[in-house]
């Protein structure tokens, strides 16, 4: 029961008069359809990339901008590579030294190795000899190992698209100094994508596995805006303070109207509870005043009273009812004019 000094503040707080002709009102209906759990996320593509560099070195080249479609292996950046140009030089100086170097040990082994033959000199100096060369052989090999890292690194100076994508976010600029692992640029595929919802652990017993789920994005092209995905992910983890849980929902490919963070509703289907079902009003309906919740419901004489009701989730521009409405009731649309009510 709602106490008369809450019904007397409300009123006193609303002044403009209304008349029974003009209070807008709907007719409380029970929703036998199958019940759905609305979540709100946000769109992801389900590839993007945040690329760095495996190499240090200052940006002398940034060939992309945000917004850019890029083909697989394109150029997006490059480093200065004049360092490892020349530590490529002096590595390849250093091959050929130790080339030479094992060239001369393999000579003086093998004429070590016809002398000892005619027992001219000893066994000892024999494989002294012997450990020179391969000692020499050894070091050639390192070289040649390092002088291909060399290479290698300085190919990483170079920085292509991975795929086919947008330029989502370019965190540098020419003459800026890059690092390893830290980020130059995010790039993402357009041609598939996914809305994440949270949803709480207490609902996730009642989604309808494998049922079509209709996703509702407001910014999108009037084509995009209801999508239906027939593919939902339950990810494995449950966030410790908010008690959700992310729901991933594939879409349908190649939607161009669609961005990574636009704003998402999903209508995920739940199991009916048995012999019962869902009673909804529009939100705009609803008077929160502190602890009180309530709605005005017009009599059988057209005169509005205020009813405190217990409401379960919005989904959409309406709100469940669990408790304080009985089907075919008549409520105000516009509790302020409900309230002006003479």
């Amino acid at each position: 029961m709602l106490r008369c000094t809450g019904v007397a503040f409300l009123s006193l707080a609303l002044s403009a008069p209304a008349t029974a002709a003009s209070l807008a009102t709907t007719m409380v209906k029970q929703l036998n359809s199958a019940p759905t759990f609305t979540a709100e996320g946000v769109v992801e593509a389900i590839r993007g990339s945040v690329i760095a560099p495996q190499v240090p070195g200052s940006i002398t080249a940034l060939a992309v901008k945000v917004g850019d479609h890029v083909k697989a292996g394109q150029l997006l950046a490059r480093i200065d590579t004049r360092m490892a140009t020349q530590q490529a030089i002096t590595n390849q100086a250093q091959v050929m030294a130790a080339q030479a170097q094992l060239s001369a040990a393999r000579k003086e082994y093998e004429r070590k190795n016809r002398l000892y033959e005619k027992q001219y000199i000893s066994q000892a100096a024999l494989e002294r000899a012997e450990s020179d060369y391969k000692t020499a052989e050894a070091q050639t090999k390192a070289q040649l190992a390092q002088t291909g890292l060399s290479d290698v690194q300085t190919g990483l100076h170079t920085i292509n698209a991975p795929y086919a994508g947008v330029i989502a976010e370019v965190m540098t600029e020419v003459g800026g100094m890059a690092m390893p692992g830290q980020p130059l640029l995010a790039i993402y595929d357009p041609s598939e994508f996914r809305v994440t919802v949270n949803v709480p652990q207490s609902q996730l017993a009642n989604l309808k596995a494998g049922a079509s789920v209709e996703v509702q994005i407001p910014a999108a092209a009037e084509a995009c805006r209801k999508l239906s995905s027939t593919h939902m992910t339950i990810l494995p983890m449950v966030d410790p303070v908010s008690n959700m849980v992310q729901v991933r929902l594939t879409l349908p490919q190649r939607l161009t109207s669609l961005s990574p963070g636009m704003f998402a509703r999903a209508m995920l289907p739940v199991e009916a509870v048995k012999g019962a079902g869902q009673i909804l009003v529009p939100a705009k309906s609803v008077i929160r005043r502190s602890e009180l919740v309530a709605i005005y419901v017009v009599d059988q004489q057209g005169r509005p009273q205020l009813r405190q009701v217990r409401l379960g989730r919005q989904q959409g521009e309406n709100v469940e009812v669990f408790a304080g409405l009985n089907v075919g009731e008549l409520v105000a649309l516009d509790p302020i004019a409900a309230a002006n009510f003479k």
